[in-house]
């Protein structure tokens, strides 16, 4: 067998240094790879599963885990065994296709790449998360992520039109929406595709009970997207949907055809105070009955870091200054009668609430909120507290908004036991909320109260009908719970679905499938710097 380190016309990296830089990334762990390698070409993942796939029948631990920008809040992009750095040789893009809004990219391209190649046009890719400037394309397919203006134009899965991928065996095919009538002459093929469509839709018809049973929230990266792999009335049928959301663990998407929106012209705010919880759940329905493009919010804690670190953006958002908490939503149109005509709507509806608005069309002031929303985690990170570190393994949490505020004040409670400093901003308008604490991970036993108050805020989460992950994926951190969230009926077909892709499991083991609180323990980062 021709070892690795010649195998591919891309490049093998086994030095200390490098190995270091892959054990870490956005999460709350280190993991060491044994190397890291650059595939140049298809033909370079073709033989690297081979490989694989042959040291793996004869008993030797390896496997392939698929890597970007390495912002992944789960630990989804770690391994002990070879990370696939897609970006070095798959970062491409095509030509716009402005007849269809769409570009294909390559499954290792920057987002940042597909920002430089479409604003020019006033095109957007809408889901870019709050990592935009540093993550992959690839990533966020991988982690089904979303941003800002979801809670118009939905996660990543929403904006994709089809994926070309490398299955375990070498075959490669491309995903996308097919009719029943194109599913019965895929089901046809002796191939391992003709194999997954024929199984996947049996286990669809076979399990249909089990499978609508999950939870209905607006968005869920919580295991394998069974659930929507059909459309809604049945006439599309969609296998891709499994490999979006499925953090490299099915296959390796080399391309992918991303659908974009024009940009509007005009856009306003209208953010509100909150004082009270209860005021959260009716503040967020009466904002998204006026069809915002974001609806979003940042805690009291998180401004005050921005006073300290933004000094300048905290200013122009003051209207956050001493407010447990605000909620902020964006109007856009291609008019600015149409904006102003939905701002209004919003701002009487509200104001019949008895709530507090504050509107304004100045971007500096716009852009000054939606800066510090996104920088949220960040400004923990550079939070000058002595021996203590931002850790982001409660940051994922959505539950129906009709409970928000409810859960909102439980969890606070929660947290109040602790004794902790932390933030929480997030995509209010889909229910989902990204809270991050400051802990002091050198003292006795840090990484059983993180797994302590991960089990306590997760039962609060499922007790509210909600999910545990919405945009950073399972990875490491969530993957123990998958079975405390959905049963074991429902994990059952998480296991036969990836085996069904993945027989030699190969694919970034330990994800969604296979992993262990005791592996989680094991792996959190003990060092305050």
């Amino acid at each position: 067998m021709e070892p690795i380190t010649t195998l591919i016309t891309g490049e093998f990296d086994a030095s200390p240094e490098t190995r270091a830089a892959y054990s870490h990334d956005a999460s709350i762990f280190q993991v060491t790879p044994e190397a890291v390698l650059y595939p140049r070409s298809i033909e370079d993942l073709q033989k690297l599963l081979a490989h694989v796939t042959d040291r793996k029948k004869s008993g030797v631990n390896v496997s392939l885990t698929p890597r970007n920008g390495g912002t992944c809040m789960s630990g989804g992009s770690l391994t002990e065994s070879y990370v696939l750095d897609m970006t070095r040789h798959f970062g491409w893009l095509h030509e716009i296709d402005f007849n269809h809004a769409t570009i294909k990219v390559g499954g290792g391209t920057m987002h940042l790449e597909v920002e430089k190649a479409t604003h020019p046009h006033k095109l957007l890719f809408p889901p870019y998360t709050s990592s935009h400037d540093i993550c992959g394309i690839g990533g966020m397919i991988g982690n089904n992520a979303s941003g800002e203006k979801s809670v118009k134009y939905g996660a990543t899965d929403k904006s994709i039109a089809d994926l070309t991928v490398v299955l375990t065996n070498g075959e490669v095919c491309t995903f996308g929406p097919i009719t029943p009538e194109e599913l019965e002459v895929k089901k046809q093929a002796y191939t391992l595709e003709g194999h997954l469509y024929r199984e996947v839709s049996r286990i669809l018809d076979e399990h249909a009970a089990t499978i609508a049973k999950h939870p209905k929230l607006k968005k869920n990266a919580a295991g394998y997207a069974l659930w929507e792999v059909w459309n809604e009335d049945h006439t599309l049928f969609n296998l891709g949907r499994l490999i979006i959301g499925s953090q490299g663990t099915l296959a390796l998407v080399t391309e992918a055809t991303l659908k974009l929106i024009p940009m509007n012209a005009h856009r306003t705010m209208l953010l509100v105070p909150i004082e009270h919880l209860s005021q959260l759940a009716g503040t967020v329905h009466t904002l998204l009955a006026a069809d915002p493009d974001t609806c979003e919010t940042y805690d009291h804690h998180t401004y005050e870091l921005a006073e300290k670190l933004h000094p300048t953006e905290a200013g122009a958002a003051s209207t956050a200054k001493g407010k447990h908490m605000v909620v902020f939503a964006v109007y856009e149109g291609v008019t600015r009668a149409e904006v102003t005509k939905k701002v209004e709507q919003a701002t009487a509806a509200i104001t019949a609430l008895g709530g507090e608005t504050f509107v304004s069309s100045d971007e500096q002031v716009i852009e000054a909120n939606l800066f510090i929303r996104r920088k949220s985690f960040k400004m923990l990170l550079e939070n000058p507290t002595p021996n203590y570190r931002a850790m982001a393994f409660l940051e994922d949490t959505i539950v129906p908004l009709t409970h928000y505020g409810e859960f909102l004040a439980a969890l606070e409670a929660i947290l109040s036991e602790y004794n902790m400093t932390y933030t929480y901003a997030g995509h209010i308008g889909d229910g989902s909320i990204r809270l991050v604490p400051l802990m002091n991970v050198e003292q006795p036993d840090a990484a059983g109260q993180i797994i302590e108050l991960l089990r306590r805020v997760n039962d609060l989460v499922f007790a509210f009908g909600g999910s545990m992950s919405v945009d950073h994926n399972d990875g490491i951190i969530r993957t123990p719970f998958l079975e405390r969230m959905y049963g074991p009926e429902m994990t059952a077909l998480f296991a036969e679905v990836k085996h069904l892709f993945d027989p030699e499991g190969i694919l970034n083991p330990g994800k969604k499938v296979g992993g262990s609180l005791e592996y989680t323990k094991n792996h959190i980062v003990t060092k305050n710097s």
